[in-house]
């Protein structure tokens, strides 16, 4: 994670009584996970679940989103404007400017404390974003961008909006990119997501080695996992003791210019017995192989070094 990020939110929240901040949180986890907010209540009511929301998950909204994009720009090639819908607090601004320097964001983020905390957290940075204040429910669309991302949004919304909020993005964006938790409701909402984009021209470009129908059904599902160290405020916060974390997310990328290559993607941790490495693999056939590769073989050093999410070319 780019240093930058987490001394600004150390700045944001100097002064601010951590116990509040960990008692915001757990609310916070209590109605996400609950549900006890109404459809169409902001999650975030104020600053101070902002700033715990910030603290909190923005590292590793910022990783994950992070993953997506820099697989995403071995396709989709030069990013110079970035419209990410949901926003919140930057997580996608910050993570969009770590590998495209030069990148103008626009966030479009419907709660007032996020867009208030969000701009002070740019304030000074070199992360070039703006914010809008707007309801993706009354969306009507953007004008042409390179980049559209909505991360951990699309699970939020009800299904005639995602569908309307995804058919917009596709009419103004090149590139959209979605990343979304690593669980299998998520998987079904990408999937979904990933048929309507298909629909409207867009290659797949990732994760997905194919543009046919997804290998992996039942109680299997695709998803990725990255992990981030945890600074000691993270720790506090989430009264945690070990000194990083593992964030499981999935993604999608989907272009109108790919650049894809022939790979299979690696959908799982790779298991490495003695003398073999075991890679499931999702293969450009539109087929979930399992690859075992011997000692004896020529491609053993190379898989020796791959990771789950990588690709690999057999």
């Amino acid at each position: 994670m780019s240093s930058a990020l987490p001394t600004a939110l150390l700045h944001a929240l100097r002064g601010v009584d951590h116990d509040v901040l960990r008692a915001r949180f757990a609310d916070l986890s209590t109605r996400y996970r609950e549900a006890t907010f109404a459809e169409g209540d902001p999650a975030l009511r104020d600053d101070l679940d902002c700033l715990a929301y910030a603290a909190v998950r923005m590292p590793a909204t910022y990783q994950a989103t992070e993953s997506a994009l820099r697989v995403a720009a071995h396709r989709v090639g030069r990013v110079s404007t970035h419209l990410d819908l949901g926003g919140g607090t930057g997580a996608a601004a910050w993570a969009a400017q770590s590998i495209w320097p030069t990148v103008r964001t626009e966030v479009l983020e419907r709660v007032p404390a996020a867009i208030h905390l969000g701009r002070r957290l740019v304030k000074g940075s070199v992360v070039q974003a703006v914010w809008t204040a707007g309801d993706l429910r009354q969306w009507t669309g953007s004008g042409p961008v390179d980049l559209i991302t909505a991360a951990y949004v699309l699970n939020e919304l009800a299904a005639d909006t995602r569908r309307t909020v995804l058919d917009l993005a596709a009419a103004a964006a090149t590139a959209v990119v979605l990343v979304e938790p690593g669980t299998p409701r998520s998987h079904g909402v990408l999937l979904e997501a990933r048929d309507r984009l298909i629909g409207h021209g867009f290659t797949i470009a990732a994760p997905c080695a194919h543009q046919l129908a997804c290998p992996l059904s039942g109680p299997d599902w695709c998803h990725f996992a990255v992990r981030l160290p945890r600074t000691e405020l993270h720790r506090r916060l989430k009264e945690a003791t070990r000194n990083f974390e593992d964030e499981k997310f999935s993604y999608l990328v989907a272009t109108r210019a790919p650049r894809r290559d022939a790979v299979a993607r690696i959908l799982r941790r790779p298991a490495r017995p003695k003398g073999r490495v075991v890679l499931d693999l999702c293969t450009p056939d539109g087929a979930h192989q399992r690859s075992v590769i011997a000692k004896s073989a020529p491609g053993y050093r190379a898989a020796r070094k791959v990771a789950w999410g990588d690709t690999w070319l057999e």
